[in-house]
């Protein structure tokens, strides 16, 4: 009986550095992205915030956002810090998704680098201080999905980069 699956695709570090830029332009273009955990019963939560880039020198993929020390997602993340940050571009033709290790920061002095200062004016005095927290997420997964860039049919298989020790990025088959 032939085999029937298609062969999996490989592709040269050329090719892996333009699917890195799509990711890189996707990501600067979507300022709001989902966040997916595990739920604390087991399934998969998700929800939208506001992505920014890590702390000065950290590495570029490293993503934070700010998030009340009191929500579901931070008793989620202590459970399970996998997490994955997913970006749809509003054209509906790039889709990116990084996947890694999330921490919790609880530092005000590093919370208030991220927390706009005129947002003070519509809480409580205090409020930030006390309540907000930062999230950071340790990228280690790239998931790409770019109309003309990744393998047709489009949307139809996976086109997944994977850290490695070295710091550089590989292709993961499917199959």
């Amino acid at each position: 009986m032939p085999d029937t699956m298609p062969v999996a695709p490989t592709f040269s570090e050329a090719q892996i550095v333009k699917f890195l830029d799509a990711a890189r332009e996707t990501i600067a273009a979507v300022p709001v992205c989902w966040l997916a955990t595990r739920s604390l019963e087991g399934g998969t939560s998700t929800r939208a915030v506001s992505s920014s880039a890590g702390p000065p020198r950290s590495d570029e993929w490293t993503r934070r956002f700010l998030v009340r020390k009191s929500s579901r997602k931070v008793a989620e993340v202590q459970a399970a810090p996998l997490v994955t940050l997913a970006f749809q571009h509003p054209s509906g033709e790039r889709y990116i998704a990084l996947g890694g290790r999330a921490t919790i920061i609880d530092d005000v002095a590093e919370m208030r680098t991220m927390w706009p200062s005129d947002l003070d004016a519509h809480f409580p005095p205090g409020f930030a201080d006390a309540n907000m927290i930062i999230i950071q997420v340790d990228v280690d997964r790239i998931e790409v999905h770019v109309r003309g860039l990744t393998p047709e049919p489009w949307g139809a298989g996976r086109t997944l980069l994977e850290r490695q020790s070295t710091g550089s990025w590989r292709f993961i088959p499917a199959w």
